[in-house]
């Protein structure tokens, strides 16, 4: 059987305008159709996850449609919590505090959300665990039902980033982030370094050194990539250097690993579709308007049949990408099937 895909036909603009009321009737169909609540156990906690957008950019889920799920978790007697994780390059998001600080200024306020934010990696993005060598954020132990809400968009590297990026990048730890982005351990820029050794205080594994007049990153490095937050100097480095392919097949796999045992709905919000990701440091104009929103247990056919309400315009613009990699591989590692059945709400 085809996976089921629920669709609603609408703009952000009009859902606005309209006090959400299209959005809660949607909401509450796929709630019931899907029967997702109803499977949770009284009060269990369960993680909705989201990106609270990148200072200097508005380009992001906004958080009156953030409010209207929690309200459904909460009447089911479940206990909600906005999930998040820091991200490997430097900025506002790369710690939990000025993370959180972004997070309140973007309007994902306690008043305005009802739910707190945890940040499952802890301060600096270096808390996990590992399963099959893959470093994920360590709170998401605690959390066995997740409901995932992704801005959809493009991207420069995957091509656009849905429902299995937004889980299976998101939810890694700092380290796991660095595995997917890179195939080479950091390294210590010598033109910023100022030898305070503060990074070779912080690693746990001793793996910065001091040699021959300057820290060095040798190859006892686990890859936590907590040293490129702490360094006060920004002296610590990555190369960037995974292909695209590699990249979308990476956050499969993670994603497979989010996966296994949680029992997690996703949705894609195609509002504001831009050329870049939520993580470009400036607003950007759309490149087309507005489609809807999608629903459904199965990420990979609600990512492919997001990619295919966009795919021609995408296409031009990033015509050397191949973005179908990541549903491959995700369909090939099981995560779900990109055969599906659109069913317009």
């Amino acid at each position: 059987m085809k996976s089921l895909v629920y669709f609603l036909s609408s703009s952000a603009k009009d859902l606005l305008n309209e006090n959400l009321e299209p959005f809660l009737s949607f909401l509450n169909l796929v709630f019931k159709e899907t029967r997702f609540l109803e499977l949770i156990p009284y009060h269990r906690r369960i993680g909705i996850k989201l990106h609270f957008g990148e200072a200097g950019r508005n380009n992001y889920l906004k958080p009156e449609f953030v409010h209207q799920v929690v309200l459904h978790t909460g009447r089911k007697g479940l206990q909600p919590f906005l999930i998040e994780t820091a991200t490997l390059y430097r900025g506002m998001r790369q710690e939990a505090k000025s993370h959180f600080v972004l997070a309140q200024e973007h309007g994902f306020t306690l008043p305005k959300v009802l739910a707190p934010i945890l940040f499952l990696d802890g301060k600096v993005g270096n808390s996990y665990y590992e399963i099959d060598g893959k470093k994920i954020s360590q709170g998401l132990k605690r959390i066995s039902f997740l409901i995932n809400l992704t801005h959809f968009k493009g991207h420069f590297v995957t091509g656009f980033g849905g429902a299995l990026k937004n889980i299976g990048m998101g939810l890694a730890a700092k380290g796991g982030k660095l595995q997917m982005h890179s195939v080479s351990i950091p390294h210590i820029e010598p033109s910023r370094c100022n030898a305070c050794g503060l990074c070779a205080k912080y690693c746990p594994r001793g793996a910065v050194i001091f040699k021959n007049g300057r820290y060095l990153i040798n190859s006892v490095c686990i890859g936590c990539a907590g040293c490129l937050t702490i360094c006060p100097h920004q002296a610590i480095g990555i190369n960037w250097d995974a292909t695209p392919e590699e990249l979308g097949e990476k956050i499969a796999e993670y994603a497979q690993v989010v996966l296994k045992d949680r029992l997690t709905l996703h949705f894609n919000f195609l509002f504001d579709i831009t050329q870049n990701c939520d993580c470009f440091p400036k607003t950007e104009e759309p490149f087309m308007e507005d489609v809807g929103i999608l629903a459904s247990y199965d990420p990979v056919a609600l990512d492919q049949a997001s990619y295919d309400m966009v795919k021609p315009k995408l296409k031009s613009l990033y015509p050397h990408l191949k973005p179908e990699r990541i549903l491959q591989k995700a369909e090939e590692l099981g995560i779900g099937q990109r055969e599906y059945q659109l069913c317009p709400v």
